[in-house]
């Protein structure tokens, strides 16, 4: 395999895996190892920085929300030191969500992620859009 398909599998290995693998779909904060120090979410939510340490609460925070919720990957597309992907979640409202204690119901989430990787091959940049909309009124309706 060349040497751009080693880094190609290895952003691969590191979003699906670790980031979303550990971190997001367990809420185990070793899943952070793969952030850079500068990591930086272009759209964060309030009640978190948008800098590593706020991401890694955030993560926390989610799972706690949805203890049992996976997010399940459908594509990822890579071009130099960007990662693209698409994805499909779900699971069941149990603890907090800001401020809307847990329901027991099941939801789902659809988004997109768009990940600009550093020269250490960490996530250094987050872009994501995902239906926090229709998450809120599975919730709330």
């Amino acid at each position: 395999m060349s040497e751009n398909g080693n880094r190609r599998e290895l952003m691969r290995h590191v979003y699906v895996d670790i980031w979303i693998g550990e971190l997001w779909n367990h809420g185990d904060p070793a899943g952070s190892r793969v952030l850079s120090e500068n990591f930086f979410d272009h759209r964060p939510i309030d009640a978190f920085p948008n800098t590593k340490d706020g991401h890694v609460a955030m993560a926390i925070d989610w799972n706690q929300a949805f203890p049992d919720f996976t997010f399940v990957i459908e594509e990822v597309l890579v071009d130099g030191d960007k990662l693209v992907a698409r994805y499909n979640s779900s699971g069941t409202h149990t603890g907090v969500l800001s401020g809307i204690a847990g329901t027991g119901r099941a939801v789902s989430l659809s988004g997109i992620d768009i990940m600009r990787f550093d020269a250490d091959n960490r996530l250094a940049e987050w872009w994501h859009n995902e239906d926090m909309y229709g998450l809120m009124q599975q919730i709330t309706e």
